[in-house]
């Protein structure tokens, strides 16, 4: 049944270090939960709808209604963003609060360090704030930038047009 002397049929690929993982991802828009982040938002807030990880007419899982609520009659107020952070040599923990005009506007979901004094994260906030000018909780200096992610998000657009 298995052929133990077979030669692999893919070459042989060089492992990723963690942080080079985790940027890859953070890039990719894909976000990873953590402890601290694990029941903080519904899965639309991670944009998980445009990955393919939500299915809305299959399936039976705890939430299962809220989620469904939320696609079909809900206003998205919130979602995943990419920032770019330079002026720190540590990586905001997951769950540390994105601060804009003096009021928490979202919150840290990953990040990584992607050289010195510079890293990426991706981090769930209001779309009436994403672009002012941010800052993260405890980490004076930092300058922050919203990157574009590779997918779209039309909910960001709708939160972006006038009422009429």
């Amino acid at each position: 049944l298995w052929q133990t002397d077979a030669q692999p049929s893919l070459p042989p690929t060089s492992e990723l270090s963690m942080p080079t993982w985790q940027a890859s991802e953070i890039s990719a828009g894909v976000p990873w939960l953590t402890e601290a982040t694990r029941e903080a938002y519904v899965p639309q807030m991670l944009n998980l709808q445009h990955l393919q990880g939500i299915h809305f007419k299959k399936g039976c899982y705890t939430g299962q209604e809220v989620i469904a609520r939320m696609h079909f009659l809900g206003q998205l107020k919130k979602s995943l963003f990419r920032v770019a952070f330079s002026g720190t040599d540590a990586a905001p923990a997951p769950g540390t609060r994105l601060i804009a005009d003096g009021s928490a506007v979202g919150e840290v979901v990953n990040s990584v360090l992607t050289g010195e004094q510079q890293g990426e994260m991706l981090a769930v906030i209001r779309h009436d704030a994403a672009s002012k000018h941010l800052g993260v909780d405890g980490h004076e200096g930092l300058q922050l930038e919203v990157r574009p992610i590779p997918y779209p998000v039309p909910e960001r657009e709708k939160a972006e047009q006038p009422d009429t």
